[in-house]
């Protein structure tokens, strides 16, 4: 019975441990949102107001008088053919990487991880040049170029590791019964590393939706994100708060949307991950 009562007081006092992180990480979120359907009088008075009237005139005034709703669609371009053309490069790499002895291997993978250890303001000044010669500044391609170079050498670290988890054995038996490398690779690799592709595209959509520098330089007024956009509505005649939590509202659904729909995968990537490793 003391065992009992002991064990129920530890899971107790756990239980409001969690509660209470998950409300800490939980509590900004909330008021952002809350804020965005406050007034103004609502959103500064003292002592915080709880029950309110809501209203939308932050998210009209925001997405439909200043455009917001462009930048948005500039975020949701840019950010899913980010993550796409990533994808495409860096997974057959990984692959490489992980199944094939190359010639230098070893100095090639450390050299393609290096591209994230700069900081990318150094190279912000000749990557602006370039594209500005190349004729594609103030454009998507320039965002989605940067951003795809910088996230390719996370798609391949990450799906590298999780290509070696699977034994080598079943795509063995795959080329034994006549499957090509090509179709190995498509049929039997990529569905078993379907959890590290899920993690590996939310953390690359997560670096491009909330990408600033980038953006701001290579974007221009055409190419602007939401990210670039927010800061905009700091002014000399003051804050707009509540536009910019309506702002920050919206420009949290894509991504929580796309966990959702891949959360499955990535819960059974990650566990995988940990069970291998």
């Amino acid at each position: 019975m003391k065992e009992r009562t002991q064990k129920i007081i530890r899971l107790t006092l756990i239980y409001i441990a969690l509660s209470t992180i998950a409300f800490v990480a939980i509590f900004p979120y909330m008021w952002m949102v809350l804020t965005s359907f406050k007034t103004r009088i609502d959103a500064f008075a003292v002592p915080p107001v709880w029950f309110f009237k809501p209203v939308v005139d932050h998210y009209l005034e925001a997405f439909v008088n200043k455009g917001f709703l462009q930048n948005f669609v500039n975020s949701l371009i840019i950010s899913l053919s980010t993550t796409v053309f990533s994808l495409i490069i860096g997974v057959p790499s990984a692959y490489a990487f992980a199944r094939y002895k190359l010639y230098g291997d070893h100095h090639i993978f450390f050299y393609i991880l290096t591209t994230r250890m700069a900081p990318p303001i150094t190279i912000a000044l000749p990557l602006y040049l370039l594209m500005a010669r190349a004729g594609f500044l103030n454009t998507h391609f320039a965002i989605i170029a940067a951003h795809t170079i910088f996230n390719l050498a996370l798609v391949v670290w990450l799906m590298r590791g999780f290509f070696k988890m699977i034994p080598k054995e079943i795509e063995e038996a795959a080329l034994i019964d006549g499957c090509s490398t090509l179709r190995t690779f498509f049929e039997i690799s990529l569905p078993l590393a379907s959890g590290g592709l899920a993690a590996t595209a939310i953390f690359c959509i997560i670096m491009s939706w909330n990408e600033f520098l980038f953006a701001m330089i290579l974007g221009g007024d055409q190419a602007a994100t939401l990210t670039v956009a927010i800061p905009g509505l700091v002014t000399t005649r003051g804050t707009y708060w509540g536009q910019i939590a309506a702002a920050g509202t919206i420009i949290t659904i894509p991504i929580l949307i796309f966990f959702l729909v891949v959360q499955k995968h990535l819960v059974r990537g990650l566990t995988f991950g940990a069970i291998e490793g």
